[in-house]
């Protein structure tokens, strides 16, 4: 034992505990300033919750990343994973379209557009209860809470990215035409029967006074218009029937949607005769008559909407028959 070392007391001999036999122990090496020796480090303060930082609200799957792509349930780990973006991706994405995905069955049931991390607030307001602010997304709120309910998650997909506004607007509109949403965009609906577009896009047909059309209509897009089915079976009034009078239509014009197909100078009506050893029907007439080649380089492929009417449900139109006939069209 080395002689120099200092004794210390025995532990309870300056606490009253009685006097106890000194003993020697080596000297400890000088500790850092600030600390004790020989002292028990305190265990490592647990941190505190900063109130001013905003808390990690839970992932969603964004671009099928998080749990639930393949229809499995949620882990924990999906459920907390933050949602704001890491730097630098916002100003990347730029305007950008995002899909919110069912993954039960793998279909979007909402197209949305925006900015920095737009995609992710209605999975928040949904679990917050809010009731999002883009026309149609309540229902959308409902349908991530029931996801949620069954223990999968919403699956967040971008669409595109680095879009203009315009451009956003319109890829989200097509998508949601596209996906048969029932969802109001900015940029509208534009998803309708071809024939449809094409009359809505057609030059309109101006009637001249010296032309007494009736127009005949036999069906929509996909019907027949050749000359023998076309020509039957039309419940025209008998004063319409005599070509040479000033008051009846003088041709017929075929047309299908609202275009016009053809156009026929008529010289004739008669009864229509139906199939079979019955007699004709005598309300029903069938017009005879040689297509007019002049009128159809006038009228054929243009739209004659403005004469049909509100409705345009009648299958027969006067256009300039009779003394009284006025010319509605716009």
């Amino acid at each position: 034992m080395d002689a120099a070392a200092p004794l210390r007391p025995a532990a309870g001999a300056a606490d009253g505990g009685g006097p106890r036999a000194a003993r020697r122990v080596p000297a400890l090496p000088d500790a850092p300033a600030g600390e004790t020796v020989g002292a028990t480090p305190d265990p490592p303060a647990t941190p505190r919750p900063d109130p001013a930082r905003p808390r990690s609200v839970p992932d969603a799957g964004l671009a099928g990343g998080g749990a639930g792509g393949d229809g499995a349930e949620a882990s924990s780990a999906d459920r907390t994973a933050g949602t704001r973006l890491p730097p630098g991706v916002a100003s990347a994405l730029a305007t950008y379209v995002y899909l919110l995905v069912d993954p039960a069955v793998g279909r979007p049931f909402y197209v949305g557009r925006g900015r920095k991390d737009r995609c992710f607030r209605h999975v928040e307001a949904a679990r917050s209860g809010g009731d999002g602010d883009p026309p149609g997304a309540f229902r959308a709120l409902d349908h991530i809470r029931a996801v949620e309910a069954a223990g999968r998650t919403v699956r967040i997909e971008i669409l595109r990215h680095g879009l203009t506004t315009k451009q956003a607007a319109l890829v989200e509109a097509a998508t949601v035409d596209a996906l048969g949403l029932a969802q109001v965009t900015k940029a509208g609906t534009q998803r309708a029967p071809a024939s449809a577009v094409v009359a809505g896009l057609a030059e309109r047909a101006r009637i001249k006074r010296a032309h007494r059309i009736v127009l005949l209509r036999p069906g929509g897009p996909g019907t027949d218009t050749s000359y023998e089915s076309v020509r039957h079976g039309w419940q025209i009034g008998r004063r319409w029937t005599d070509p040479a009078s000033h008051r009846a239509p003088g041709w017929a014009a075929v047309v299908v949607g609202d275009l016009v197909e053809a156009v026929y100078r008529i010289e004739a009506w008669e009864p229509t005769r139906p199939a079979g050893p019955r007699p004709p029907v005598t309300d029903r007439f069938s017009f005879r008559g040689d297509r007019d080649p002049a009128l159809e380089a006038r009228y054929t492929g243009r739209s004659v909407a403005g004469y049909l009417g509100p409705s345009g449900q009648n299958p027969v139109t006067y256009v300039w028959c009779g003394p009284h006939w006025v010319n509605s069209a716009q």
